[in-house]
C-alpha cells in the first residue's frame, strides 16, 4: 500500500560536527518539502572487444539537496537565516530574546552547518552538513507571511526515531499585520518579497569519502521585488535617479515572554526597475531592487552587510549557532 505523506514530520538541528547527523531540535510546519538524492554513477566503458558501451557501474561521489517552505514560525525561522547571514547577536536574559542575523565577515566567515530530518512512515532520515544558498520570503494581501528555502548538503543517512515537539502556542503570522517602510516612512505594498542568497560550492576529492570535504558558502545576495500604488512620483523619481533608500518589512506579535517579530531591514536598497502600469484602474507601480553592502546593517564581526534580520521569540543564546 501507498505510504501517506502527511505523517512526515520535518525537523532542523544543529551540528557541532560537520557532516555528522543530529535529531531535529525544531520541529517545521511545512507545505512543500522535496528531498533530492545526488549520487553520480560511475561508468565502465572500457573497450572489451564486444560491440557494447557500459561494462559496469559504481557509485561515485554522494550529496543531496533540500528544499522545504511554509509559512513563517518564529522560532525555525532562525535556523535558514542564521545559514545565509551567520553573524548572529543575541540580547535578552529571558524571553523574549532578541537575535540579529548579518553576513559574518570574520573568519572563514562560514556559516554552522545543520541537519534536516525527515520522518516518514518508511522511517527516519538525516540530510546533514546543510548550508542554504536560497531563502526568499513572500506577503501579500492574503494568507500568511511565508518562506522558501534551499539548502546543499551531504547524502542522507538513517537516523533514530525522534518524537517531534512543535512550539506550544506558536502561530504564523496573517499579511495583513505586515509593515513595510521605504526610507522610515510606512508605505501601502500591495505584494513583496525579499531574497537572500549565497552561492553554494561542493568540494571535492579523493579523501576516502564519497562525501565532500566541504560545502563552501560565497557572496551573500539580497534583492526583492514590490508592487506600490503610484499615489505619486517619488519612488519612480528614485529609480530615475538611481537614489539609494532604506527598506523594511516586519511583523510583531504577542506581548511579554510570549512576543514574536521578525524585521528584515535593509539600509540601502536600489531600484532596477520602476516604470508604472496601466492595466487596473489605478495606476501601479512595480520596482525590484537590489541592497547594497553598508555599515550599518552590520553585527560584531564588522566589515559589511546589506541586510539585517531581527528575530524575536522564546530562544535564548546559542539555538542557531
Amino acid at each position: 500500500m501507498p505510504k501517506p505523506s502527511h505523517l512526515t514530520a520535518f525537523g532542523l538541528g544543529k551540528e557541532s560536527i560537520r557532516g555528522t547527523g543530529v535529531a531535529g531540535t525544531l520541529w517545521v510546519p511545512w507545505k512543500t518539502l522535496t528531498p533530492k538524492d545526488d549520487v553520480a554513477i560511475l561508468e565502465d566503458t572500457g573497450q572489451r572487444g564486444a560491440p557494447v558501451d557500459l561494462f559496469g557501474t559504481a557509485a561515485g561521489p554522494r550529496g543531496s539537496e533540500l528544499s522545504w517552505g511554509g509559512d513563517v514560525f518564529a522560532d525555525s525561522i532562525g535556523v535558514p537565516l542564521c545559514s545565509v547571514l551567520p553573524d548572529v547577536t543575541v540580547t535578552g536574559s529571558s524571553a523574549p530574546y532578541s537575535t540579529a542575523f548579518s553576513v559574518l565577515c570574520s573568519g572563514d566567515t562560514q556559516p554552522p552547518s545543520f541537519t534536516g530530518t525527515l520522518f516518514d512512515p518508511l522511517g527516519t532520515w538525516y540530510y546533514p552538513g546543510l548550508q542554504v544558498s536560497e531563502l526568499g520570503f513572500k506577503w501579500n494581501a492574503d494568507g500568511f507571511l511565508n518562506y522558501s528555502a534551499k539548502a546543499t548538503g551531504w547524502g542522507y543517512t538513517p537516523g533514530t526515531t525522534p518524537t517531534p515537539s512543535f512550539t506550544p502556542g506558536l502561530a504564523p503570522q496573517p499579511n495583513w499585520n505586515i509593515t513595510n517602510k521605504i526610507a522610515g516612512s510606512q508605505v501601502f505594498v500591495q505584494d513583496g518579497e525579499l531574497n537572500i542568497t549565497r552561492k553554494i560550492t561542493v568540494v571535492r576529492g579523493a579523501n576516502g569519502t564519497q562525501n565532500p570535504y566541504a560545502i563552501w558558502s560565497g557572496d551573500a545576495s539580497v534583492n526583492g521585488k514590490l508592487t506600490l500604488i503610484m499615489e505619486n512620483t517619488t519612488q519612480r523619481a528614485a529609480f530615475q535617479a538611481a537614489t539609494q533608500q532604506a527598506f523594511d518589512v516586519s511583523y510583531t506579535a504577542g506581548s511579554g515572554a510570549t512576543a514574536t517579530g521578525l524585521d528584515l531591514h535593509c539600509s540601502t536598497v536600489t531600484y532596477t526597475e520602476g516604470t508604472p502600469t496601466y492595466g487596473k484602474d489605478y495606476i501601479e507601480l512595480p520596482v525590484s531592487f537590489k541592497a547594497v553592502a553598508n555599515t550599518s546593517d552590520i553585527g560584531g564581526s564588522g566589515g559589511y552587510s546589506q541586510i539585517k534580520a531581527t528575530l524575536t521569540n522564546a530562544m535564548p543564546s546559542g539555538t542557531y549557532k
